[in-house]
């Protein structure tokens, strides 16, 4: 396997993986297993992985799991790879302790396994944690990936760190290596010359690629001037694995905080409120506390963490009792809210008091994210300022918006509701995105402000929409429900989503969204669907939605808004 995998009698070697200055914990702790399985028991394995891999991104079963990727030898194919890293060595204890890790240790114990091999890793001296990359790369399966051990020389390590500071960051700029994934540094520490690089490509095209950059060359340059000792190149990848789970998905960051790409929306769980769309000309879906808390339980059990409520769904309660009688630590949770309009327009005491009834009703000690549901004119900048008094007041984590065109979010800006240095920025804002209303004007201005988009009604209509052509197409071609290819439009292109479902076998078909890809031919396809009817219906809605269940209901929309 080359030098990090040798069979040797001699100790196991220990390798340095940094803190990342990037948001997000730090790494304390990696390990990088090599495992041979018996041919005839391969399949065996790889149903085995699956639940032991999948639930070792389950943050209430792991929650210090930074990485858990798992990779094919291209040489050897019954070799694979495990890389893992945790937030410290008590949450690396905590893996052994989990029921996924007990999935393994049954399949080694039935004699599958001819040869395992371990090589742990741990926090150590590479300067200012630039080496771990953080997770950011876009949710997908590493077609290519390579360890490369250097062993260099020990007058030159100094020359090396500075030159890989440089060569290491760059590989995380996507303009730059756009197909890169992982690009970290780790160090031996009872070996301080001997590092390893853990590359991950979205192909082989852009694994190639890779070694056309001037952050390459920098490496490139620094063997040849005789600073490198000796080399070695293990090559792997996750292609082969059926279903494309063994390659770790990534979040979305959100201000501060981390949030999961996909998520659970709650809307009409439970409960339908009065003027919700649809209301009164569609037959209403079953309703009362026990539907909801067999929602939620049956979403946590797919492996929802993420929920996305509202207090205009009238059902946050419901959720609280439901998420606690599950038995889910808080701590694996994230839970998004919304102030509803009539609240918006009372004002600000009515919007903070708002916060302490969803905190109450949530049960859930703090929320992550708080929004303004809809910007109501004339009211929404002090309803936002009240959000920003409960985030300082530690009530909530992070702040944002929903439905907000380019013209709102401005008027925000505008009234300096953003804080000193932009601390107060709104960090996402949750407006409807799919095929047939991709607004790509609006999408570019939001991204570019920094500020993260999520989709509502990423599915669009439901069954009947899935029927057009084009979806139909891209399902056929790939071989997927038009539920799983609408949710990977958007989480490829880093819009998180939050699909509603009653039935738990719908649940997981829509979570299925991070095991393929759409080409650039298909994702062109259907993002061109838009139609200038599309825009005129969403400014309606808009010109509705904006004053409902206010007392100035119905009144014209003032002022011209993008729509694109």
């Amino acid at each position: 396997f080359g030098q990090p995998f040798m069979r040797s009698r001699s100790p196991r070697r220990r390798l340095s993986l940094p803190s990342p200055t990037m948001a997000g914990p730090p790494v304390g702790l990696g390990v990088l297993v090599s495992v041979d399985i018996k041919e005839d028991r391969i399949e065996d394995f790889l149903k085995a992985m699956r639940v032991d891999a999948l639930g070792s991104r389950d943050k209430s079963l792991d929650p210090g799991c930074l990485r858990f990727d798992v990779l094919r030898s291209r040489e050897v194919p019954n070799r694979f790879f495990f890389y893992e890293a945790y937030t410290g060595a008590d949450t690396h204890a905590q893996h052994r302790e989990t029921a996924h890790f007990k999935v393994w240790g049954d399949f080694k114990a039935t004699g599958a396994v001819e040869k395992q091999e371990v090589v742990k890793l741990d926090t150590a001296s590479i300067p200012g944690g630039w080496a771990f990359q953080a997770d950011s790369a876009p949710s997908s399966r590493a077609r290519s990936a390579v360890f490369v051990t250097a062993d260099i020389k020990a007058d030159r390590i100094d020359d090396f760190l500075k030159v890989m500071e440089v060569d290491v960051t760059k590989s995380r700029d996507k303009a730059l290596d756009p197909g890169c994934l992982r690009f970290d540094l780790l160090r031996y520490q009872e070996q301080p010359n001997r590092f390893m690089f853990y590359e991950a490509y979205l192909d082989d095209d852009t694994a190639a690629q890779h070694k056309t950059t001037d952050h390459y060359k920098a490496w490139a340059d620094f063997k040849a001037s005789g600073g490198v000792e000796s080399q070695t190149v293990l090559k792997a990848e996750a292609a082969s694995i059926p279903g494309g789970w063994g390659f770790q998905a990534s979040v979305a960051q959100v201000g501060s905080i981390e949030m999961p790409l996909l998520g659970f929306g709650t809307y009409k769980v439970g409960a339908l409120p009065a003027s919700a769309s649809g209301a009164t000309d569609a037959p209403p879906p079953p309703s009362g506390p026990e539907v909801c808390n067999q929602v939620i339980k049956d979403a946590l059990q797919t492996g929802y963490r993420m929920f996305d409520c509202a207090q205009f769904y009238m059902n946050e309660a419901w959720i609280g009792d439901a998420w606690r009688a599950a038995g889910v630590p808080r701590e694996s949770l994230f839970f998004s809210s919304k102030v509803w309009n009539d609240t918006i327009y009372k004002g600000p005491d009515a919007v903070k008091a708002q916060v302490d009834k969803a905190l109450a009703e949530l049960q859930c000690g703090y929320i992550d994210l708080m929004l303004v549901h809809w910007p109501v004119p004339g009211k929404h900048v002090a309803a936002y300022n009240a959000l920003r008094e409960c985030k300082a007041a530690g009530k909530v984590k992070e702040i944002g918006i929903s439905n907000y065109t380019i013209e709102d979010y401005e008027e925000l800006k505008a009234a300096g509701a953003f804080g000193n240095a932009g601390a107060d920025r709104p960090t996402m804002n949750q407006i409807e995105v799919n095929p047939l209303l991709f607004r790509k004007k609006t999408i570019g201005f939001f991204k570019q402000e920094g500020v993260h988009v999520q989709s509502y009604r990423g599915l669009m209509n439901g069954p009947k929409a899935w029927e057009h052509p084009a979806v139909k197409e891209v399902s056929t071609e790939i071989g997927r429900t038009p539920s799983q290819v609408l949710g990977r439009f958007l989480v490829q292109q880093g819009i998180s989503h939050v699909p509603k479902a009653s039935a738990a076998s719908r649940m997981a078909q829509n979570a299925e969204v991070f095991g393929f890809e759409l080409s650039a031919a298909q994702m062109e396809k259907l993002s061109g669907l838009t139609t200038p009817e599309a825009l005129e219906n969403f400014k309606a809605l808009y010109a509705k939605c904006i004053w409902r269940d206010t007392p100035q209901a119905g009144d014209p929309l003032l002022g011209e808004r993008t729509l694109g």
